[in-house]
């Protein structure tokens, strides 16, 4: 993204001041963007100083947010040490849909709003899996280096994706959107499991659009969508029940020669039963976009297997979904602080 002009030394109001006891201050922990023009906009319009700061540790939200009224966190760690030491704040907007680098009970005690941005990128996340499966399906990535390498021709060929079945693990916003968008793609059946997965949900989400399509799209439990699908696409959140739940039992439970996507989090994959599974041959591919640890570490030997396709945690990312999770973030704490009397409505 193109570099913009740094603000963490803004001018803002000295505290103690009358003009500082009169504006509310919002402080960026972290800024990935580059510019904060977007937020500035929208904050300082309605009365609100912004100041962004350069956090990397808990010790830094904490000495960067004292006197804000507002944080608006990425990265940075708001643990429970750094909102102890917020003397103001009644909001922490996160940029993002999770809230693992928030603690949420702590924030509670003291009385803080904690603001995320559900559904931003939910379109973006889709296309990124379609695009991971059709990769697969088509050996995109390894013959674009093929050819980049001066080869031609040995590439294994690819499958059709029309006739096959696809398997969607979880079906929250990302995994509708996967199934919207694949109804049109000719796969034979769509199956859908959730912990709440119910024909009802999926009729909400998808209309009629998977009779007027001939595609069925309907509920499977965990064991027949690993048993039965050709394409899997993992959609969960991280939560203690989903950790690894795609381990070496359901890998083993997949369809031989089945492909596995993966664009939610990491950790509900188990990456050497991954290993284990590409290395017999039962999975015959695999895209992702998160990992454990990440960076991707130089030593797994994920990196070894040509069928599998690594994007760097990037599903959630386009020029738009940017755009709208900075001003939804915005927004958030403008709303909370307007609810909380320190800025007033209209403005």
């Amino acid at each position: 993204m193109t570099e913009g002009p740094d603000f963490s030394q803004a001018p803002r109001p000295e505290p103690g001041s009358a003009a500082c006891a009169r504006r509310p201050l919002a402080v960026i922990t972290d800024d990935r963007f580059g510019e904060s023009l977007i937020e500035r906009d929208i904050l300082e319009a309605a009365g609100v100083d912004l100041v962004v700061a350069k956090c990397r540790s808990s010790a830094d939200v904490a000495a960067a947010g004292k006197e804000a009224h507002a944080l608006l966190v990425n990265l940075a760690p708001a643990d429970a040490a750094a909102i102890e030491a917020l003397e103001r704040c009644r909001v922490i907007a996160r940029y993002g849909i999770g809230l693992d680098n928030v603690d949420q009970e702590a924030a509670a005690r003291r009385g803080i709003v904690v603001a995320n941005v559900p559904g931003y990128c939910d379109t973006e996340v889709a296309e990124h899996a379609l695009a991971l499966i059709l990769c697969l399906s088509r050996g995109i990535a390894r013959r674009d280096s093929l050819v980049r390498g001066g080869g031609w021709g040995t590439v294994p060929f690819g499958r059709r994706l029309a006739g096959t079945r696809l398997g969607i693990l979880g079906f929250g916003g990302t995994g509708r959107a996967l199934a919207r968008i694949a109804l049109g793609l000719g796969f034979s059946e769509i199956l859908v499991w959730s912990p709440r997965i119910s024909c009802e949900r999926i009729d909400a989400a998808l209309g009629g659009a998977p009779v007027a399509l001939g595609v069925a799209v309907r509920p499977a439990s965990f064991d027949e969508l690993l048993r039965d699908s050709d394409w899997i696409s993992v959609h969960l959140p991280l939560k203690g029940e989903t950790r690894g739940i795609i381990g070496s039992e359901a890998l083993a439970s997949m369809k031989k020669g089945a492909c596995l996507v993966n664009v939610s989090r990491g950790a509900v994959l188990d990456e050497e039963a991954l290993i284990a599974s590409l290395a017999s041959g039962h999975i015959a591919g695999a895209g992702l976009d998160v990992f454990v640890a990440e960076p991707l570490p130089q030593g797994t030997a994920l990196r070894s297997f040509p069928n599998v396709v690594f994007t760097d945690h990037s599903a959630y990312a386009s020029v738009d979904s940017i755009r709208e999770l900075r001003r939804r973030t915005a927004e958030n704490a403008l709303a909370a602080l307007r609810d909380a009397g320190l800025v007033r409505h209209g403005t």
